[in-house]
């Protein structure tokens, strides 16, 4: 083992690894970070104030989509909650976090 060891540091000169050794060996963490950020982070982001931006401009009659499946029109709507009607005399009280999308025209006409 200790041969392996004289073997290596006869290698590189002797000198153990310097500063541009310990710069070399850290980059790619430190490349892995901007890479996190614009692969994960920004775009979750972007998906977010989508999502709020979308919860901010419903209103009354819009038709929406919620995360559970159930495709209801609003009725009313307070600061958190909203009423959906769902179908003739049935109505459900839900979160406005739980529009995933207001449907479009040409898919409400189906």
């Amino acid at each position: 083992m200790l041969a392996f060891i004289s073997i290596a540091l006869a290698a590189d000169g002797g000198q153990p690894a310097g500063s541009e050794g310990i710069f070399w060996s850290l980059l790619p963490i430190i490349l892995i970070v901007p890479i996190f950020y614009f692969l994960v982070i920004l775009p979750q982001q972007k998906t977010r104030r989508k999502h709020q931006t979308m919860l901010q401009n419903l209103k009354k009659g819009d038709r929406v989509v919620c995360t559970s499946g159930i495709i209801g029109t609003v009725v009313s709507m307070d600061k958190d909650t909203i009423v959906l009607q769902v179908a003739p005399d049935v109505k459900l009280r839900m979160l406005k976090t739980a529009v995933s999308e207001v449907m479009k025209e040409s898919s409400q006409k189906k």
